[in-house]
């Protein structure tokens, strides 16, 4: 770690220092952090909550454009094999993952967040073991009472987020040097709730985190590669900048041994198959022949869950559909990116629990080398079944990520401070 940076659990220590004295705050009439000239969540942020984590709106009935819709592949669903020793050989798996956590008083909510990263290599010969992980960590706080610090408590955090109306912050983490990031309660959103505005914010760190990630592989260019990035290509609570400044790094893997994807079980609320059908009503008779299936039927179901389980045998996986959500569209509008938009396709698991799995993959990455990005599947539903629930490497990753050791060291040093300062009627 640089010598400039904090670690999460001294990021805290000199805004803690700065908490008024109890006499002084019972003596103080209430004041919010209205006049604070700190940035606060955004409406995406909070708007986010509301989504599953491609974006799907559960409030949005509308359909998805069917021209944003393509299936690329054959209709046929695919039989996923394993890959064999000789194709792992000298195979880096990385995987991406991260947690959040929060701390909520009723004058003030820490934030944690932090993304990890494992890379196995794999080799038939007799290599050693192999692995290596890597950790990003970030903090922020987010002031409800104005008046529970005293004037020095700013020199503490980093504040080039001031008077921003909006706040992508994924160039900010670079500079903030572990920093915690500070911002205010806003009355004024549409969740009124502290606790909604501050979740919105601990993800968007999350995810802003992993992104970065992509930044800490230790791989020779000429080394294969296939990476694991748990949950969506596009995340839903990162600003459109942030995913584009994240994603583009993508780019530079054109024509390499390197494959991205992003592998999630969260489909609860998924419709992809729902709008694809609906876009492509000949795939009805497909995959139901001959049982007089209608739109209005498929539609019925709400979410892909239920088709899935018709339509995919377990060890399976559905055909690649070119797909983005309509709140994540405007990431591929942009000159240069068209080639990040999302390939989907679902898999279901061959073991006990018979879960589905969805799976994104950069369009270009397909366009480039079918055969890479087909191995790259293999390998990353070989990593699902090994894990059982997720792919192994995201399951040794997520330890990593656990914040719940961080969050009591810093929920002890909350009480020595308040103790100390005699503020006996904040409680957390």
């Amino acid at each position: 770690m640089n010598a400039l940076e904090k670690d999460i659990l001294s990021a805290f220590t000199g805004i803690l220092d700065s908490l008024v004295d109890g006499e002084k705050y019972d003596s103080l009439p209430p004041r919010g952090p209205i006049d604070l000239p700190f940035s606060s969540v955004s409406d995406e942020e909070l708007e986010s909550i509301d989504q599953d984590i491609y974006g799907e709106d559960e409030e949005d009935d509308t359909m998805i454009d069917a021209n944003l819709i393509k299936v690329i592949e054959s209709p046929e669903i695919k039989e996923v094999k394993f890959p064999g020793s000789n194709e792992l050989d000298g195979l880096n798996i990385i995987g991406i993952t991260g947690a959040n956590n929060r701390i909520l008083t009723t004058s003030f909510h820490l934030i944690l967040a932090r993304s990890s990263i494992v890379n196995f290599k794999y080799t038939k010969g007799f290599d050693k073991p192999y692995f290596y992980t890597k950790s990003r960590d970030a903090s922020a706080i987010l002031v409800l009472d104005n008046n529970i610090f005293d004037s020095a408590y700013t020199l503490h955090t980093y504040n080039e987020l001031i008077n921003s109306s909006d706040s992508p912050i994924y160039d900010h983490l670079l500079k903030s040097k572990g920093q915690a990031f500070i911002f205010k309660y806003n009355y004024e959103k549409f969740k009124k709730a502290p606790s909604s505005q501050s979740l919105g914010l601990a993800v968007k760190f999350q995810h802003s985190l992993e992104l970065l990630s992509i930044d800490d592989f230790e791989v020779a260019d000429k080394s294969p590669l296939v990476c694991i990035k748990d949950g969506a290509l596009f995340s839903n609570s990162s600003k459109v900048s942030d995913i584009q400044n994240g994603l583009q790094k993508l780019l530079g893997w054109s024509n390499k041994k390197k494959t991205f994807i992003a592998l999630s079980s969260k489909i609860t609320d998924s419709r992809v198959l729902i709008n694809t059908l609906n876009a492509y009503p000949h795939l009805i008779e497909k995959y139901f022949p001959n049982q007089h299936i209608t739109g209005r039927v498929i539609n019925s179901f709400g979410t892909d869950v239920l088709l899935l389980k018709k339509i995919l045998k377990p060890g399976y996986r559905t055909p690649l559909i070119e797909y983005v959500e309509k709140t994540r569209q405007q990431i591929i509008e942009k000159e240069g990116f068209e080639g990040l938009k999302p390939l989907t396709c679902y898999y279901h698991k061959r073991a006990k629990p018979y879960s589905f799995v969805r799976i994104e993959i950069p369009k270009f990455m397909w366009q480039e080398n079918k055969q890479q990005v087909e191995f790259a599947i293999s390998a990353a539903i070989w990593q699902f079944e090994l894990g059982g629930d997720k792919p192994l490497v995201i399951a040794a990753a997520s330890e990593r990520c656990i914040l719940d050791h961080d969050r009591t060291l810093i929920e002890q040093q909350m009480k020595a401070a308040f103790d100390k300062k005699k503020l006996g009627l904040v409680e957390f």
